[in-house]
């Protein structure tokens, strides 16, 4: 599972690349935790087994989450298109969903999020998004019917 999550972390950055017209050099390195990818355009981190958020995120980790399968993903891009920075954090909280968005809409409340809710074939979903001065932080809260719980994936993209 390591293999295949580092391939798709490899291609993200594979791609960004691709788009620069400059030619670049690609650097990657990697751990039994961790591959991190630097090119010309910038770095791709995929660390496995942690779930950190940035202090400067303004968001915290669910209450006794648990990491989920992806662990933490963080691009930094000095291209001069699209993102500058990407986070994304999964983690898995034997909480309902109802639980769990509840602690994350009373967390960003002050924010004025905007929130949707929908039931899927597999669960229910929540979704919370915050747009403010080129940054989307969103909170995606999916339903697990197969483990139970919630699946909670957070991430931010800055531009």
């Amino acid at each position: 599972m390591k293999f295949r999550i580092a391939l798709v972390v490899i291609g993200i950055v594979a791609m960004m690349a691709g788009c620069s017209k400059k030619e670049d050099t690609t650097v990657v390195s990697s751990d039994e935790n961790s591959v991190t990818v630097t090119g010309e355009e910038g770095t791709a981190t995929m660390e496995y087994g942690k779930a950190a958020l940035p202090a400067d995120l303004g968001l915290t980790l669910y209450p006794g989450a648990t990491v989920g399968e992806g662990g933490t993903l963080q691009v930094e891009s000095d291209s001069e298109e699209g993102a500058d920075s990407v986070v994304s954090v999964s983690v898995h909280s034997g909480d309902d969903i109802e639980k769990v968005a509840q602690y994350y809409k009373n967390e960003t409340k002050n924010e004025q999020p905007r929130i949707f809710e929908m039931a899927m074939p597999t669960g229910k979903m929540v979704t919370i998004t915050i747009e403010k001065g080129g940054t989307v932080k969103t909170v995606v809260l999916s339903e697990n019917t197969q483990q139970g719980g919630t699946d909670i994936q957070i991430s931010r993209i800055r531009e």
